[in-house]
């Protein structure tokens, strides 16, 4: 076979596999993001029902992280038990019904127990999926398919929050049902729905796919990094990839980076309603600026990163960015909030765009079940963050009556992470691309 029909084969394989599989993981995590962050814009709303203090609604946002924390690594283990077909099915409609059932909380104490519920139904969801990428993906396209599918972080706060605010904004409810009840519930069904039809949808392996021809498949299963992941393991693999040292170290990175992306997150809407006042819908539109900004530069970063090959300097440069814009936003708040609103999208583009370079380390540490258990770890742990950043800074807002000492505390997590990215992780194999 001469080297230009191998290229051919190659590239045709690539844009197949990209087609067939990326848009649904894409939907998937769209509709997983929706569920766990809507809770941001029925804050209001919740605080009046509910009667939550601004640290008990962080608490009941971090909550989630808790369950998807004690479940994370024993759902990633189910996936390599049972295979990617069935376990997502089992989480799309787990986690669904806990997301519908938020609409229908009566008390603190419920909305707790079911913030926990939706943590542990949708643990492994993640890091299943960047695992189900390294089955099917040769090691030098991996980040650039995590920057098309990390897209999806800012992209489900630009196009979710505008939704949300329309649910919200629907004056007297539907049968019965407060607005913020619609949301859950308009928002938890989709889930379902998918899940029950995900098994016919999804292969397990590349042997199993029937959109290659023969030549691609053979492609795809005799190269050398997919040979590996795409191999039979067993759960004592999984098990070894649970005891290599360097995935603890990424897991305690991922936690910085986490702390920044949620408690932003989570806390957004909050900072924006100083802007705009209390219209909820008005709040959501401007929440799509900085969002929306992020999404379009995520891909270019990952292809960027890609061609220089140096994603951990890359990883650790956006969280150094993200880290300037949350201290600008702080420092210009109380003197223009438009100002502070430009540092702010500083931020959230330097946030995301972080994701997709820093989470191909992790994926190219190890192959097939000690990857799945690796990413495993890296997410249980880092996903903790999710946890803290949202109730520490509205603890922090309980203690002080403002923001900015908890934005400062994201910021310091963010800088912290991107310096060992930069000065440590880029010395490592993993820190770098190889063809």
């Amino acid at each position: 076979m001469n080297q230009n029909k191998a290229q051919d084969i190659e590239r045709s394989t690539i844009r197949k596999l990209t087609i067939n599989i990326v848009p649904l993981m894409i939907l998937l995590y769209f509709l997983a993001f929706l569920d766990r962050n809507n809770m941001a814009y029925a804050a209001s709303a919740l605080e009046d029902n509910l009667g939550l203090t601004a640290s008990a609604f962080g608490f009941a946002s971090g909550i989630f992280f808790i369950g998807y924390f004690l479940f994370e690594i024993p759902s990633n283990a189910g996936t390599i038990k049972f295979g990617p077909r069935i376990w997502f099915a089992r989480i799309l409609i787990s986690w669904g019904v806990f997301a519908t059932l938020l609409g229908f909380v009566r008390t603190p104490m419920e909305l707790y127990i079911c913030r926990f519920m939706l943590g542990v139904c949708e643990a492994g969801f993640f890091p299943s999926v960047v695992y189900y990428f390294t089955v099917f993906f040769p090691e030098k396209y991996r980040t650039k398919i995590l920057g098309l599918f990390i897209i999806v972080q800012p992209l489900s706060n630009a196009i979710g929050s505008p939704i949300s605010g329309l649910i919200l904004n629907i004056e007297h409810g539907w049968l019965g049902f407060e607005p913020w009840q619609l949301l859950f519930i308009l928002e938890g069904v989709p889930p379902i729905i998918i899940g029950l039809i995900i098994p016919f949808v999804i292969k397990n392996s590349p042997r199993d796919v029937n959109y290659l021809n023969i030549e691609e498949k053979a492609w795809l299963i005799e190269s050398t990094d997919r040979n590996r992941s795409g191999s039979k393991i067993t759960l004592t693999d999984f098990l070894k990839g649970m005891k290599n040292s360097k995935y603890l170290l990424y897991a305690i990175l991922n936690f910085g980076m986490v702390c920044g992306i949620y408690g932003f997150g989570m806390w957004l809407p909050s900072i924006i309603t100083t802007i705009s006042g209390n219209d909820i819908f008005h709040v959501s539109l401007i929440a799509l600026i900085p969002y929306g900004l992020a999404a379009c530069l995520v891909y270019p970063w990952s292809l960027w990163a890609t061609k220089t090959k140096k994603i951990a300097v890359f990883a650790g440069c956006s969280m150094i960015i993200a880290a300037i814009g949350l201290t600008g936003a702080v420092t210009f708040f109380n003197y223009s909030v438009f100002v502070a609103l430009g540092f702010l999208c500083i931020a959230s583009i330097g946030i995301y765009t972080a994701v997709p370079c820093f989470l191909s380390m992790p994926a190219n540490v190890a192959t097939g079940g000690a990857a799945a258990a690796g990413l495993a770890v890296v997410n249980c742990i880092g996903n903790l963050g999710g946890f803290v950043a949202p109730y520490v800074v509205g603890l922090l807002k309980d203690t002080t009556k403002s923001t900015t000492p908890g934005l400062i505390f994201l910021s310091l997590c963010l800088f912290i992470t991107g310096m060992v990215c930069i000065f440590y992780c880029a010395k490592q194999r993993e820190g770098v691309i190889h063809s």
